[in-house]
């Protein structure tokens, strides 16, 4: 039996087989927009009668020869040749056929055909599953759309549903901006992109406190405003299929214009538009290159911050291990970074490429191997690749106490370094921070731990002020506590994330304890929470916390130990915090709507330079510098899912979350005129007055001497 034989009774059976469904109701005419309608749904299956078959005829824009994830069949997206002016309506429509259906014809973009099949509504998707089809013979181009909003659209989202099924073009009027670079994309379970309309997703939480209705409404319209940009295939590792030539750049230089960061703005974009894991998706038709987006967030090779006296930075260097490398071996055993010489190699240019940039003179780390602070470590590591880059003016050294050895018991911790030339190291306090040892609720052991804060008091030397720079890392929002489990049962309807309860256990905790430092403090570091979520609410203010809202912190919390070892912090009922400590947001108060995190299609803060009031008229600038959350994973320094992708040692992608930088100014110390240096100017004074003296005397000596010859 030949193959296209084979093909020919595959066919058959099929579409005899869903004859055999809906051989009760005849194929009736329709045209495409009768089909998709002016609602979210078909009018034709207002009677929910999946039954009837309809005969459809439309050119081919795009043909899908291979199903993609569980969500794009096989089949091909189809458009009515001529519409019908009504811009409410769609004029195309997704055909889902199955490949032996499709392997009896050799379609081709532009073809006309017809179309006997059901309308269906797949997961929102207004579809027709094809059980005939018949080419024209005839042949014709579509041209895109351009996606404009009617102003009867109350939401773009329905901008989106007159376009459904649609040969579409996104262009500056469409006011489309990346709202996530290229990258892995959880619902879908592959490697895509993301739009906005009209501007970038911002975190629900970002500006408006948890549950208020500013919130909700933030959320709805991420939603609403979002569109998915997608490939007909699975990209292959390090590969964007529509856009061939990105990354390729110069070593250790911004590079050419081939990159695409957050909050760049489409240019032009064609694709086929379809609806898929409640987003609509954009399925390219058209490569592209740098001209089809302007690049409105551009790649900055310093940070962009206002000079000051003082810089201190905070900076998560994403896992930097060298314990597999040669170093120092991991207290818990473990390697959470890169997984080659090679990788570590390329982590470590690309770490101290950005610690060089930010050249602040004191700088809190994060997810920096905890393995000591001898020849071997992490730390160690880092501080001479770095000092390897400056002078012996700008050198750095660690704040470290002679006593301590290791920082916890976790396998990554926080540190700080430090100019001395700049400051002095005065004092170096641990901050024991909350441990939670509640009851075991499902798979949540009920024992959760925060890194200890970091915490050095300096001496600024030009100035002789004291300030304290305390280096935290609050609770992830991935891991669940008792709380998410126990009382929320796995739901984040607040979008705090997991633990925000033990967040604000250690929020409380460590406001308390930096009230009996004296001098000017910071509180810098990853706290692990959006803008006014309610650990940030405790360490700043409550302005905008909704009157029914309950700040609470985690049950069964201690310091320095569990129930037998260490301090009761709040017992089995948790506690309701209801005071702030009055600290004040560094970025936001210099640059509101800076970001320096994305997740999930939105930006946000997650990292902070949080400052005492005593230290507000001291302020110059505060900024994120954005050179990592705008960035594609793939430019990371992994290797696993980059395939032969190149990589450079440059500072973009150097990280997950943004370094943050904040400029101080002070007055200059007048300095006092030891007792020495008086006796010593004093015996200057005398000496010239006995020496002017005498030069007088024998002035006059000599006068006489001559008066009298």
């Amino acid at each position: 039996m030949t193959n296209k034989l084979l093909l020919l009774l595959l066919a058959g059976l099929t579409t005899a087989h869903a004859n055999a469904s809906t051989s009760a109701l005849p194929a009736t005419s329709f045209s495409i927009m009768d089909i998709q309608g002016q609602g979210s749904s078909s009018p034709l299956l207002e009677n929910n009668d999946s039954r009837q078959l309809v005969l459809v005829s439309g050119a081919i824009t795009a043909i899908v020869t291979k199903e993609l994830g569980k969500d794009l069949r096989t089949g091909f997206f189809m458009q009515d040749v001529t519409g019908d002016n009504n811009p409410l309506t769609s004029d195309g429509i997704f055909v889902s056929a199955s490949s032996e259906m499709l392997g009896l014809h050799s379609l081709k973009i532009g073809d006309i055909v017809n179309v006997t099949g059901s309308v269906q509504e797949t997961y929102g998707w207004t579809q027709i599953r094809a059980t005939q089809l018949s080419p024209s013979g005839k042949h014709v181009n579509i041209a895109a759309t351009i996606v404009e909003a009617h102003p009867k659209d109350k939401s773009f989202q329905q901008t989106l549903e007159r376009f459904e099924g649609m040969l579409i073009e996104f262009t500056p009027q469409s006011n489309m901006l990346i709202t996530r670079t290229f990258g892995y994309d959880r619902s879908a379970r592959r490697n895509n992109m993301a739009l906005a309309q009209g501007a970038v997703n911002s975190q629900a939480n970002q500006y408006f406190a948890a549950n208020s209705p500013q919130s909700k409404a933030q959320h709805l319209s991420n939603v609403q405003r979002l569109v998915v940009v997608e490939s007909f295939n699975k990209a292959n590792n390090g590969e964007i299929p529509w856009y061939q030539e990105f990354g390729q750049a110069n070593e250790n230089t911004t590079g050419s214009d081939n990159y695409l960061r957050i909050g760049d703005q489409v240019n032009s974009l064609t694709g086929v538009l379809a609806y898929s894991y409640d987003n609509f998706r954009l399925y390219v038709t058209k490569n592209v290159n740098a001209s089809n987006f302007s690049h409105l967030n551009i790649r900055t090779i310093t940070p962009p911050l206002k000079a000051g006296d003082v810089t201190v930075a905070t900076f998560n260097v994403l896992n930097y291990f060298n314990s597999p490398f040669g170093g120092s071996a991991n207290p818990q055993g473990q390697s959470r970074g890169a997984n080659t010489k090679q990788e570590f190699s390329m982590q470590a240019k690309k770490i101290v490429a950005a610690i060089v940039a930010l050249d602040a003179d004191i700088i809190g780390l994060m997810e920096i191997e905890n393995n000591g602070y001898g020849e071997k470590s992490a730390l160690a590591d880092l501080l001479s690749r770095v000092n390897e880059k400056f002078g012996t003016d700008k050198q750095y050294v660690m704040a470290q106490d002679k006593d301590i050895k290791f920082i916890g018991t976790g396998a990554i911790t926080n540190q700080v370094i430090y100019r001395p030339s700049v400051a002095s190291l005065q004092s170096l306090r641990i901050i024991d921070m909350p441990q939670q040892h509640a009851p075991k609720s499902g798979k949540e052991s009920g024992n959760n731990y925060m890194r200890d804060a970091v915490t050095p008091t300096f001496l600024l030397k030009a100035s002789g002020e004291t300030l304290t720079v305390s280096v935290n890392h609050f609770k992830s929002k991935g891991s669940t506590c008792w709380e998410d489990v126990a009382q929320q049962k796995y739901k984040d309807v607040d979008r705090q994330g997991s633990c925000e309860n033990f967040r604000v256990s250690g929020a409380f905790h460590l406001g308390q304890q930096l009230a009996n430092v004296a001098g000017h403090t910071l509180i810098v570091g990853d706290l692990n929470s959006y803008g006014h979520e309610d650990p940030l609410l405790v360490l700043t203010n409550r302005d905008k916390v909704v009157q029914a809202h309950q700040i609470l912190a985690a049950r069964d919390t201690y310091i320095g130990g569990d129930a037998n070892s260490g301090r009761l912090l709040h017992g089995n009922e948790g506690a309701k915090i209801t005071t702030s400590f009055g600290y004040v947001n560094a970025v936001a108060l210099k640059h509101p709507k800076a970001y320096g995190y994305s997740f999930k299609d939105v930006v946000g803060t997650l990292d902070y330079i949080l400052a005492s009031p005593s230290l507000l008229p001291h302020i110059v600038d505060a900024t994120e510098w954005n050179i990592n959350a705008s960035e594609s994973t793939l430019l990371e320094y992994g290797v696993k899912y980059t395939g032969d992708m190149a990589k450079y040692g440059n500072m973009y992608r150097s990280s997950d979350h943004d370094p943050v930088l904040i400029s101080l100014t002070f007055p200059v110390q007048k300095k006092a005129v030891n007792s020495g240096g008086l006796g010593f100017i004093a015996a200057f004074l005398l000496l010239l007055a006995i020496f002017s003296a005498k030069n007088r005397q024998q002035k006059l000596a000599n006068k006489m001497i001559n008066h009298r010859l």
